[in-house]
């Protein structure tokens, strides 16, 4: 019943169609492309990702030195045992407060690089860091929800390691109703003022219903072997201000908040591998201000400086209205890897787009991909340069795919 009334429906709107060109003599092979067009299909994967080993930098000169957990001693360690509205913490050091008001954890850290090795279940908990030191939370089997806030929510201003121990499952969830405590933010599930690493070899599961999944004030970067996954009904699912970057893992992010993002970078976003899938189901966001409307589209991601894509897998897809799959607000690099945008959202308020760059677009390697099924696939403000030796470069209607 359901391919009848898609084939009766189909038949009628081209009909439709035939009766308009014979006005305007229209060219019948862009119209039909049109109707005939389907996307890629694009949705969540959670299987296993064969990578490269995980190589640290060791030179202390590299910028990139300090965002290797390896680079740092880790002698002074502290357990923190969830047990639903408690938490039991094990061990001291010197210059670590640690105190527990049920299972609502506070750690006051100023002695320098500390391990908290977090494991075990609340329903009503959270941990909040505080200090102007540089710390590891080794989540082994944890499974925090915070009914008011962030379940994790870092104070500082340096690195919060977030190492996922080899094959553990670790579960982060907020509340409807944030808490706000002195003016402090908590924009988040896991929130941290200062930078975000993830390594391990286990895997996250966030879940925001409040605000957004995965923020940081600063930057976050991704290791190979890690396994995010992110379901954000509110705000943005991962979003880093001063940038992102991916190295390798596997990242599954989920949004359905209006004028919500999948993933957000502030800064520099670069992608050297790994696999990033980002499904948008949110609306376009309307406010009303003196007498004035302002609209805020959705995206599957969303990057306010820089995007450059070296190697690794990118899907992305907004379902809303006027949702884009990538949403650029400067210059777009493709050298390798592959990257697929869909957008199949409806345009009632603002046009969805597959991709949209408000600066230039350079692809010179990979695989390029990008549908829209109410708009032009692509739109560049600024030039396009498609480097020589592609093997296939086709501009249809509905799709534009370009391969190495």
């Amino acid at each position: 019943m359901k391919k009848i009334l898609y084939y009766s429906l189909t038949l009628l709107a081209l009909n439709m169609v035939l009766v308009s060109c014979v006005k305007d003599d229209t060219d019948m092979d862009d119209i039909l492309a049109q109707y005939l067009v389907k996307p890629a299909e694009i949705e969540l994967d959670y299987s296993e990702l064969t990578e490269q080993p995980d190589v640290p930098v060791t030179d202390e000169d590299d910028p990139a030195y300090n965002d290797y957990v390896e680079n740092s001693p880790w002698n002074k360690v502290i357990e923190i045992a969830f047990n639903g509205n408690e938490a039991n913490v094990v061990g001291t050091v010197s210059g670590v407060s640690v105190s527990a008001t049920g299972a609502h954890v506070t750690v006051i850290n100023m002695s320098g690089p500390v391990k908290f090795v977090v494991h075990g279940t609340t329903t009503n908990g959270s941990l909040k860091f505080y200090g102007d030191k540089r710390f590891q939370v080794l989540l082994n089997g944890a499974e925090i929800t915070n009914p008011n806030g962030a379940a994790i929510n870092n104070q500082g201003g340096k690195t919060m390691y977030v190492v996922l121990a080899d094959g553990s499952v670790n579960r982060l969830q907020d509340g409807s109703d944030y808490v706000m405590t002195d003016e402090e933010d908590q924009k988040a599930a896991l929130f941290s003022e200062g930078q975000i690493i993830f390594s391990g070899k286990g895997e996250l599961d966030v879940i925001a219903v409040g605000r957004g999944g995965i923020r940081s004030d600063d930057y976050i970067r991704i290791r190979p072997g890690v396994k995010i996954n992110v379901n954000s009904s509110a705000l943005d699912g991962l979003r880093a201000n001063d940038g992102i970057t991916m190295d390798g893992g596997v990242v599954n992010v989920e949004t359905s908040g209006e004028g919500a993002k999948g993933v957000r970078s502030g800064g520099l976003l670069t992608v050297n591998g790994g696999r990033l899938i980002a499904i948008n189901n949110g609306d376009t966001r309307l406010t009303e201000e003196d007498e004035l409307t302002d609209t805020t589209s959705c995206a599957a991601l969303y990057c306010d400086t820089l995007m450059t894509v070296n190697a690794g897998v990118i899907k992305l897809k907004a379902t809303g209205d006027g949702g884009k799959g990538i949403n650029a607000k400067q210059h777009v690099t493709i050298k390798g890897g592959t990257v697929m945008a869909v957008a199949s959202g409806t345009r009632e308020v603002k046009k969805p787009r597959g991709v949209k760059i408000d600066g230039n677009f350079a692809i010179s390697g990979g695989y390029f991909y990008s549908y829209s099924r109410r708009s032009d696939p692509i739109d560049v403000s600024g030039t396009t340069t498609v480097a020589p030796g592609y093997k296939t470069y086709d501009i249809a209607p509905k799709v534009v795919t370009i391969a190495y």
